[in-house]
C-alpha cells in the first residue's frame, strides 16, 4: 500500500493544523521518541543550541519530492521521501546515522540544527549523538530556515522542569503563585529574549488567552542550552 491520504483526512488536517507543508500532516502524541519517530529532545547534546544559527525544517513537500542531504564534496549522502510503501511496517529508507534534532517519517516532521549557511548551502547536524554534519541546498524548496524563536512558537506545546525553571509573573519577575492543574497543555505564545510566555488550558475547546492568571513566563534558553521540550503534535 502506497502511503497516501484520503481527501477527507486531508480536509480534516487542513482545518485542525496550521500546516507548513503542501502535503499531509497528522497528529500524534508528542511523547513518541525513537531513532525513526523522534519528536522530543531528551539528551544533553540535543539541548545544546550554542553555535547554531537556527534550524532547517521542511518547507514544501509533495508526492515525488525527496529530502536530500549532501557531503562536503557535493556527493549525495542520504535521501528519503515521506511517501513510501509501508506494507511491511518498515521505513524503507532507514539510516542508522540519521538522528536529527526531531524527525518522524510518518508525520512530515524534520528539524535539523543549522550551524553554518551561505547563499548556496546550509550546514546541518544530522546525528545529535555523534555531531555528524552534512549539507542541504539553500535553493531546495523542500527546506526552509527558521530561527529558534520561530521554531519554539510554531510548536503545539512545550514542557520544562518547573522546579529549576519556575513560571514567573514577568521576565525576571516574581514567581507565579498557585499550582498548575493536572493534565494541562502549555502553549508557547510569545518570546522576549531568553523568556517565553506560555498559557495553559485544561479544555481544548476553550482557550485561556483572556485569563491573565493562566499565563506566565519561563526561560526557554540559557547559556546556549534549550530549557524546554518541544511537542510538535497534539
Amino acid at each position: 500500500m502506497i502511503r497516501l491520504l484520503s481527501p477527507m483526512l486531508v480536509l480534516l488536517l487542513a482545518v485542525t493544523c496550521a500546516s507548513r507543508y503542501e502535503g499531509k500532516k497528522d497528529n500524534i502524541n508528542g511523547s513518541v521518541a525513537a531513532n525513526f519517530g523522534r519528536t522530543l529532545q531528551p539528551s544533553h547534546a540535543e539541548k545544546v543550541i550554542k553555535n547554531t544559527k537556527g534550524v532547517v525544517v521542511l518547507g514544501q513537500f509533495r508526492k515525488g519530492d525527496f529530502v536530500r542531504l549532501y557531503n562536503r564534496d557535493g556527493t549525495l549522502w542520504y535521501e528519503f521521501t515521506y511517501f513510501y510503501d509501508d506494507s511491511d511496517g518498515k521505513f524503507e529508507y532507514a539510516n542508522d546515522d540519521f538522528k536529527p534534532f526531531a524527525f518522524h517519517q510518518d508525520y512530515f516532521l524534520l528539524v535539523l540544527k543549522c550551524t553554518e549557511s551561505n547563499d548556496k548551502l546550509f550546514e546541518v547536524i544530522v546525528n545529535e549523538e555523534t555531531g555528524l554534519r552534512k549539507y542541504v541546498r539553500a535553493n531546495d524548496p523542500v527546506f526552509k530556515f527558521e530561527t529558534w524563536p520561530e521554531l519554539v512558537l510554531s510548536t503545539f506545546a512545550v514542557n520544562f522542569e518547573k522546579k529549576t525553571n519556575p513560571v514567573l509573573e514577568a521576565p525576571e519577575g516574581q514567581m507565579k503563585e498557585g499550582l498548575f492543574p493536572k493534565d494541562i497543555t502549555l502553549r508557547p505564545i510569545e518570546i522576549q529574549g531568553d523568556w517565553l510566555r506560555i498559557e495553559w488550558q485544561t479544555d481544548q475547546r476553550q482557550r485561556s488567552r483572556n485569563n491573565k492568571n493562566a499565563t506566565g513566563w519561563v526561560r526557554w534558553k540559557e547559556d546556549g542550552n534549550l530549557l524546554v521540550e518541544l511537542y510538535f503534535f497534539a
